[in-house]
């Protein structure tokens, strides 16, 4: 059940004017983001989080979550208005946004996405402030063994998105897993992997891999495409805006894609382009007209919009709950919260419940912003678009280096960056998914530190693990996992849902 004291001591901690500006420059930076395309969100979030080091965690988180839900939406400004879809996320609003703008909709579609975004998010946000609780009291039932056990439950469902090769996903996983290792071991500290490298005994920043991963992988690729890219998409007059009666007309829409987008968002691993998709196939699927699918249909608009927006909220609940991130920006989320030392997990929501309730909270704030800083992008819609992304990039891959310097004052981190950077684009080339990479390097310690204390309390014995239920049910569910991962890329080997998974 709800913690009402604790709901309304939340209000407290946000109702401050440094959070409530950090969450609105947060909108702001990732609406900037989003409507650049080549720019994803988890490079939004990843090049803001220097700057939190010096905020206290309430305003830092304020300013990543708004960053988190907008750059969603962003990203369909630019689906819309020229098909290129400013975050993977609006990979599915393409499909309809896109054509209803060359017949002169551009307008209505993007209202059409901003409204069903905002609806989405609403609605996702109190189904995650209803069951975090839940999740949150049967979590503290867990120790080492039945957290090893659902950690490697949610290793395996990520395996299960890693594209349309299994074995490149355990590549990825296990580079992330490597990586994880360098620095000092945590049960007898002895280095390893250090090379002889001081400031390696710390381990790898999570900020330098992060950066190093996602950042110059996409400025190498997304730099290069604009320098020889010298093609416009233009489109026709913006054309009339959205009625009350008009958005209203779309609710049974909103519902069925908002629901399904929940339940992927709350999978750990998953995130919004699956959710998008799935969204849009159940706007398609219960649509009245579904011929007008792909021709420049506004519900298909709305249930991708949903759909993807849908996931924000209910992918924080696994993070806080169990210390397992929805998705890989939440998995940034989780590093941010880690920096300023509230551990997700179990016990977070036991000592910091006000917190939490915050955190929701703040969704709820970063979606009223982004209501209305979404109106003003609309108006400027033909203008946002055409950003010189060949000043762009190297704008942000100095504020990436600035960034990763500044976490521990040391250049051994600016080198690792744009060594990881050189590796995820060696990764990128080969079609190699960086998703496991950055989960496994974040879940990598927990897996290690669990799995070793419960080896320790079991005197060395495996039967630790089928000891209680909750542990047996986990490891029941990660073999169903693994073998239903196989079964499914097996089957969608080659074709094009594959390749919409792997997008």
């Amino acid at each position: 059940m709800i913690d009402f004291d604790a709901l309304v001591q939340s209000f407290l901690l946000i109702l401050r004017w440094d959070v409530i500006a950090s969450c609105f420059a947060g909108v702001v930076w990732g609406m900037f983001v989003g409507v650049t395309p080549g720019l994803t969100g988890i490079m939004a979030v990843v090049i803001a989080l220097p700057l939190t080091f010096f905020m206290d965690p309430q305003t830092a988180i304020a300013l990543l979550l708004g960053i988190y839900v907008t750059a969603i939406y962003g990203g369909s400004v630019t689906a819309i208005m020229i098909a290129t879809p400013g975050t993977p996320n609006a990979a599915a609003t393409v499909l309809d946004g896109y054509p209803l703008a060359k017949k002169g909709k551009a307008r209505l579609a993007l209202e059409m996405a901003l409204y069903a975004s905002f609806t989405a998010g609403i609605l996702s946000t109190v189904v995650a402030l209803v069951i975090f609780p839940i999740v949150a009291t049967f979590a503290l039932e867990f120790g080492a063994p039945e957290v090893f056990a659902v950690i490697l439950f949610s290793i395996t469902i990520i395996a299960g998105v890693s594209g349309e090769s299994l074995l490149k996903g355990l590549i990825a996983a296990i580079f992330g897993f490597l990586v994880a290792t360098i620095g000092q071991d945590p049960i007898h500290g002895s280095s390893r992997f250090t090379f002889g490298v001081h400031d390696f005994q710390a381990g790898m920043h999570i900020l330098t891999l992060l950066v190093g991963l996602f950042t110059i992988p996409e400025i190498i690729v997304r730099g290069v495409e604009a320098y020889k890219s010298r093609e416009t998409v233009s489109v026709g007059e913006m054309g009339p805006s959205m009625s009350f009666r008009q958005y209203l007309s779309y609710w049974p829409t909103y519902l069925r894609s908002s629901a399904g987008g929940s339940l992927l968002g709350a999978l750990p691993g998953l995130g919004g382009s699956p959710a998008a998709f799935l969204g849009y196939f159940l706007a398609q699927r219960f649509s009245k007209t579904p011929e007008e699918f792909g021709n420049g249909s506004l519900e298909g608009v709305a249930g991708a919009e949903a759909g993807n927006n849908a996931v924000c909220g209910p992918a924080l609940v696994p993070m806080m709950s169990l210390g397992i991130p929805g998705d890989t920006t939440t998995a940034v989320l989780m590093g941010a919260l880690v920096i300023h030392g509230l551990n997700p997990g179990p016990l977070l929501f036991e000592s910091a419940p006000d917190f939490v309730y915050s955190v929701f909270l703040l969704l709820f704030v970063s979606l009223v912003f982004l209501l209305f800083v979404g109106s003003g992008v609309i108006r400027m819609a033909k203008w946002v678009v055409r950003m010189p992304t060949q000043i762009l990039f190297p704008v942000v891959l100095i504020l990436a280096t600035y960034g990763t310097y500044a976490v521990r004052g040391t250049m051994v981190d600016v080198v690792s960056m744009f060594g990881v950077g050189f590796l995820g684009f060696l990764l990128r080339i080969q079609k190699i998914p960086a998703a496991p990479f950055a989960i496994a390097f974040i879940l990598g310690p927990l897996f290690e530190n669990e799995l070793r204390k419960a080896l320790i309390i079991s005197g060395g014995s495996l039967d630790i693990f089928v000891s209680s239920t909750i542990s047996v049910s986990f490891l029941a569910l990660a073999v169903l996992s693994a073998g239903a991962s196989i079964f499914v890329h097996w089957r969608l080997k080659g074709t094009k849902a594959a390749k919409i998974i792997t997008d």
